[in-house]
């Protein structure tokens, strides 16, 4: 077995083996409606997690989506869901920003909640 070379990878592997409820690479990809090909691909960095199988992956793995995106350099996009919908709450966290700035803040969040609904 190849070793993870990504902490996405590592983290994977340490939830797997390690979690709860114990994992082989077949189980936890039957769980999630994947390969257990693609399980090891993604714990040696030969593929990248699409958001969906992130998703999928930490509701059998007993972490939160955000946990995963993290581990490989994602945000999760209920953040900008959120952020998108409730400006009080992106000037509230901010309150630096011009109102132009905040504007085109929110212009950004609400693209990002639009492509997150496509993938």
């Amino acid at each position: 077995m190849k070793e993870p070379k990504t902490e996405f990878g590592w983290e994977l592997r340490k939830l797997r083996l390690e979690g709860k409820i114990r994992y082989s690479q077949s189980q936890l990809a039957k769980l999630a409606g994947i390969t257990a090909s693609y399980i090891s691909q993604l714990e040696t960095q030969e593929k990248i997690p699409k958001p969906r199988v992130i998703r999928r992956l930490s509701a059998h793995l007993g972490v939160t989506p955000n946990h995963l995106f993290s581990k490989c350099g994602m945000v999760e996009m209920d953040l900008a869901s959120t952020l998108a919908n409730n400006r009080d709450q992106v000037s509230r966290k901010m309150p630096d920003l011009s109102q132009e700035q905040l504007e085109e803040l929110a212009n950004y969040l609400t693209y990002l909640d639009f492509k997150a609904s496509t993938l």
